[in-house]
């Protein structure tokens, strides 16, 4: 039967390539915007990972609200349950220059701290900060390359600030003393610095963007968390489980904006099967009642019209997913040299194109397939 199926679909090659042709469209467009959702869904989960276990402190306004003082930090570490509390510092690294998936950032850390805010990470080459740094730095990798740089280079910081109508640039040189390996999280794209100098730079006084908060051991993170809104005045908390529920509903938006277009994409090139595969039968109904005459059965004719149907999905699955690939490779290596890359292809991506446009194949070829298994075999060698 499948040498069958592979000699009518090869009977009408033009045909078959553009139905190919449409299906390869669609998967192309699950694995380009796919590719897209699975990288976001990739750096959330191990950016949280990284600082699983420690409780976000946020002035009420949010991120985008107000700053907190630094001691604040002070007040949230005498909370019983908190094991230590210290603040951050958050700025562009390039306020000219953002993009629209945010680009490089400072983070201004107590120095004796870094370990502890990403814990478990090694560095590829130089060292971590230490007490008593000044206008020193450590590159997450992303950014290393981005600028091409190493130990013992200097990194070029900016701040914007505005005075009576007007914005002033200012610039310094920080000496890089370490660079961060790759861990597929936002630290990627982190240059960080002391908070001291931090805070002096962008003129921030004593203040810090946020708190992280560090339960003691065996200690309920999210009970912790109500318990530092409780003690501490004007802040509001995020426990790790808390934060990852919040990130995760808004990865669900996302993913249904971008896979929704593809998969619109894709039921188009299921229609051309459709269109194909009905006139293919229409071409063939003296052919199916020959077969029925000769003792085929309802599911042989059934099986072989699906049969190609289903093979034309893989087919455009299969041609779709190397094109999809190949674009997300160029595009991932363009977007390293600028510092980020916006795309993931997975295993469980490439599961779901394949199958999909299989299925896709598959429904599409029902209808066509049950006309053609429910021919009369008199009606059919009749048909002119």
């Amino acid at each position: 039967m499948f040498d069958l199926i592979i000699k009518n679909i090869t009977q009408r090659k033009l045909r078959t390539a553009l139905t190919v042709f449409g299906i390869a469209l669609g998967i192309f467009a699950v694995i380009v915007m796919g590719g897209m959702s699975e990288h976001f869904n990739i750096t959330f989960e191990r950016s949280i990972s990284l600082t699983a276990d420690k409780i976000r402190v946020l002035p009420e306004g949010g991120f985008f609200g107000s700053n907190l003082n630094e001691s604040k930090a002070r007040e949230v570490k005498r909370v019983p349950g908190v094991s230590d509390a210290y603040g951050l510092l958050q700025a562009p690294l390039d306020p000219e220059s953002l993009g629209f998936f945010g680009g490089d950032v400072i983070i201004g850390i107590p120095p004796e701290k870094q370990a502890s805010l990403i814990k478990d990470t090694k560095l590829t080459e130089g060292r971590f900060l230490v007490t008593g740094d000044s206008y020193k730095a450590v590159l997450g990798s992303s950014v290393a390359r981005e600028f091409n740089l190493k130990t013992g280079d200097e990194i070029e910081i900016k701040s914007k600030t505005v005075q009576r109508a007007a914005s002033i640039t200012h610039t310094r040189n920080f000496t890089i003393v370490g660079i961060l390996e790759y861990t597929g999280s936002f630290f990627d794209n982190g240059v960080m610095i002391p908070l001291d100098r931090a805070q002096k730079f962008y003129d921030r006084g004593d203040t810090v963007s946020f708190i992280l908060a560090v339960p003691e051991p065996d200690t309920d993170s999210d009970d912790l968390a109500k318990r530092i809104e409780l003690n501490v005045e004007k802040v509001k908390t995020f426990s790790p489980s808390a934060l990852r529920k919040q990130i995760e509903q808004s990865l669900v938006v996302f993913s249904l904006i971008t896979v929704s277009a593809a998969i619109l994409a894709a039921i188009i090139g299921g229609l051309s099967v459709m269109n194909t595969m009905l006139m293919s039968v229409s071409e063939r109904t003296k052919e199916f009642g020959l077969m029925k005459a000769l003792g085929a059965e309802t599911k042989d004719i059934l099986f072989m019209t699906m049969g190609e149907a289903a093979l034309m999905g893989i087919l455009g699955g299969i041609f779709g997913i190397i094109g999809g690939g190949a674009l997300v490779y160029y595009l991932n290596e363009y977007l390293a040299t600028q510092g980020t890359v916006l795309f993931s292809i997975t295993p469980r991506l490439l599961f779901i194109a394949i199958a999909f446009a299989t299925l896709l194949g598959m429904i599409s070829g029902t209808y066509p397939a049950y006309r053609a298994a429910r021919m009369s075999p008199m009606e059919a060698l009749r048909y002119e």
